[in-house]
């Protein structure tokens, strides 16, 4: 399972890179064409719709793996390890049961809406709604991945919060910021 997630991980990051540059680009084309020469490419809004779906799905994939959604984690990290462990238990099969129910149904929209062509690109409008399918499928994969990992290790990393020793880095990264930060601004301060 490990070798599955691992690949899935890293061709969502790669193909999320791959869309934010994309869509940058194509944004910025049109912008540019717009402003400067007064004409637009109608293909390119329907196509940033389409990415954007895309992007938005695989960035919540992506976020599912790395513990990147928000939390409200100032109740979970007073609580005693064995409560956290056994909510993030919980938590993580009711995000299982969840994005289950969002591929399934995701997959019959999509399904319904190919029937349907985009009128300028004539690329089906299911489409954009196959992202949610494919996009929660990989979800739960990764979900499962982390059930398999908070019940073999009796580890409370997963979903509500990353490992304790991801957290000490963090937290390490962040002071060092701030001390550069305050830092600067104190040798700027003094040198005026």
């Amino acid at each position: 399972m490990k070798y599955i997630t691992d690949f899935l991980d890293k061709f969502v990051f790669t193909a999320s890179c791959i869309l934010t540059a994309l869509l940058v680009a194509m944004v910025l084309t049109q912008v540019i064409c717009r402003n400067l020469f007064r004409f637009s490419f109608m293909q390119i809004e329907e196509l940033c719709v389409l990415m954007m779906a895309w992007l938005t799905f695989l960035a919540a994939a992506y976020a599912v793996r790395h513990c990147g959604h928000v939390a409200v984690d100032f109740f979970f990290n007073k609580m005693p390890r064995r409560v956290k462990y056994w909510l993030n238990l919980v938590t993580i099969l009711v995000l299982i049961f969840l994005t289950g129910y969002m591929t399934y149904y995701g997959y019959g929209l999509s399904l319904r809406q190919m029937k349907t062509i985009l009128p300028i690109t004539h690329i089906p409008r299911g489409m954009i709604y196959l992202a949610v399918p494919v996009c929660s499928a990989i979800m739960v994969l990764f979900l499962i991945d982390a059930l398999i990992r908070c019940i073999s290790r009796r580890s409370i990393e997963g979903v509500v919060v990353d490992s304790d020793e991801q957290i000490g880095k963090e937290l390490e990264s962040g002071r060092k910021l701030m001390e550069e930060v305050l830092g600067s601004e104190e040798r700027g301060g003094e040198r005026k």
